[in-house]
């Protein structure tokens, strides 16, 4: 190849300028001022971030749902979807349904109505997905919300729930109370119930006391409450305080576990190094810590006292290897077991420790083991070992909605690297929709190939263990609550800090709050009317 020398091209240079006509040097320096000056906006523009990507930033960053609301109206108004929200069409739902029966809801009240009012309850009125008003994918577009009408048609009937029982009526059997408490049991036995899943989530499993805080603040925490593993350190952490109680503890649980810190340095003496409990039995300190805390706080109640002193039915699934031993263990089941002893048979032998037994209270209310002695040392599997063994075919929270008329679940997965694996038709479709479906089409790849590698028996016991958990009925519904990725990858070094409990324990709360803020609208749309019910049917009972 020839190669020109570097005198030559500099020579050749020089003798072109040179020649240039002095008239034509204006000219070429006003092209060389415009060039440069789109060019240098062009870099701007590139450089400069869209309003879009701002307000993105802005609520992934928000320290409080009121902050993280005023970005998420904003990215509403930039996208189109507070002008979605007016237009009450859509194929998603009867629209045309919901309108009719929201005006004669409306009508009825204004014209003291009664029997027209229970009618049109009774007619559909104590129905979940009445019209398809649940339907995820209305609550994929706005970030705030979903169709005003929807809106108005759940507010009307809360509205028109509070006129039932405050209206004083003498010409109908409605004015006695106990007609009153019969008219809002049936409605609730229609409607049906709503139970919170804390679904393990051994490393991140702080998470789902943000989850919890998020709901208890808006009203949305249900009164059956299902857990394993540190789910169900969480789920009986908060099923033994009252609601006063646990408004109080879980805004300064910070403080409290700080002090625990504090006062029981032998955390990990007793465990074993924090890498060895993050790696083989996958427990940070601040999770040690902060089933200690729990330890504390529960005794030695049990499922039954529990129920009694607050109300809220707790649930916890464990995995005996013998088969005299239930796998879900609550008030019903298993009204005399000591709740701590359920927790570690829950978490399961070998982690907090190596010999795990069920403990009773007997009618002295001493502590005696559970059943007949030779069973006191069974072994109890956690929940990634009993999938392993194909323990898990059946969900054992049918049994959960056999129990209670459960069937509407929200699911709460504290583990940031299943977020891909999520086929959630509640994710926001923002950002372009040939990415959207990419994403979508991906998601549904992995769930599809790692549900086949667990059939087929070939996943690997780790995979295993960070990606496959109990399932919900399939008869139910369910609202699927999961961290970001960007948790894992931006803050997994959090899990092997020591000593630090007072800046980790806040942030993973935080990190459970922030994945509620985006599912708020269709929890308050599915659970709004149930929970009305509770509280007024609990009122006309007498109970607090």
């Amino acid at each position: 190849m020839l190669r020109v020398p570097k005198s030559y091209l500099l020579s050749f240079v020089s003798l072109v300028l040179n020649h240039i006509p002095p008239g034509l040097w204006p000219i070429i320096d006003f092209i060389f001022d415009i060039s440069t000056f789109w060019i240098r906006k062009v870099i701007d523009i590139w450089r400069t971030k869209s309003p879009m990507s701002i307000a993105k930033q802005t609520m992934k960053k928000a320290e409080s749902y009121e902050e993280w609301k005023i970005s998420a109206h904003y990215i509403d108004r930039l996208t189109g979807s507070d002008l979605w929200r007016h237009n009450f069409t859509s194929k998603k739902y009867d629209y045309r349904l919901i309108a009719d029966r929201l005006n004669s809801l409306r009508e009825a009240k204004k014209n003291k109505d009664i029997p027209q009012l229970l009618r049109l309850f009774r007619t559909g009125g104590f129905l979940r997905n009445f019209g398809g008003i649940s339907n995820k994918q209305l609550y994929n577009r706005s970030y705030t919300g979903t169709k005003i009408l929807i809106e108005e048609y759940i507010a009307e009937i809360l509205d028109s729930l509070h006129y039932l029982d405050e209206v004083k009526i003498q010409e109908y059997d409605l004015s006695s109370n106990q007609l009153k408490l019969d008219f809002f049991h049936d409605a609730r036995q229609s409607f049906g119930s709503t139970a919170l899943i804390l679904q393990g989530g051994s490393l991140f499993g702080l998470c789902h006391l943000g989850v919890v805080k998020a709901l208890y603040f808006k009203g949305l925490l249900p009164r059956i409450i299902s857990g394993s593993a540190v789910g169900a350190v969480v789920a009986a952490f908060i099923s033994v305080l009252k609601n006063q109680d646990l408004a109080s503890t879980l805004v300064s649980l910070p403080k409290l576990l700080s002090e625990i810190d504090r006062l029981d340095t032998d955390v990990d003496e007793r465990y074993g190094s924090v890498i060895e409990n993050v790696v083989t039995k996958g427990y940070s300190q601040d999770i040690l810590i902060f089933i200690r805390y729990v330890k504390n706080v529960i005794g030695d109640m049990t499922f039954e006292e529990a129920y009694i002193k607050t109300t809220k039915i707790l649930n916890v699934i464990i995995h005996p290897t013998d088969q005299s031993i239930p796998s879900l263990l609550n008030y019903v089941t298993a009204p005399n077991v000591v709740i701590w002893s359920a927790l570690c048979a829950s978490i399961g032998t070998g982690v907090l420790s190596d010999s795990v037994s069920l403990y009773v209270k007997d009618l002295n209310n001493n502590i005696i083991p559970y059943g007949h002695t030779d069973i006191t040392d069974n072994v109890f599997l956690n929940p990634h070992q009993a999938n392993e063994r194909g323990d898990s075919n059946e969900s054992p929270y049918t049994r959960v909605t056999e129990l209670f008329n459960v069937n509407n679940f929200i699911v709460s997965l504290a583990r940031p690297y299943l977020a891909p694996l999520i086929v959630n038709d509640i994710k926001h479709q923002t950002g372009w929709k040939l990415k959207r479906i990419f994403q979508r089409l991906m998601g549904l790849e992995l769930h599809h190939r790692v549900e086949l590698l667990d059939r087929m028996g070939f996943l690997l016991s780790l995979i295993k263990r960070a990606a496959v958990d109990e399932k919900t009925p399939k008869n139910a519904s369910e609202i699927v609550i999961v961290p970001e990725l960007r948790t894992l990858v931006r803050d997994c070094g959090r899990v092997f800090d020591v000593h630090r409990t007072l800046e980790n324990i806040p942030y993973w709360i935080l990190v459970g709050e922030r994945s509620v803020w985006t599912v708020l609208p269709v929890l308050w749309a599915r659970c709004a009317v149930e929970f009305t019910l509770d509280d007024l049917y609990n009122r006309r009972r007498g109970i607090k």
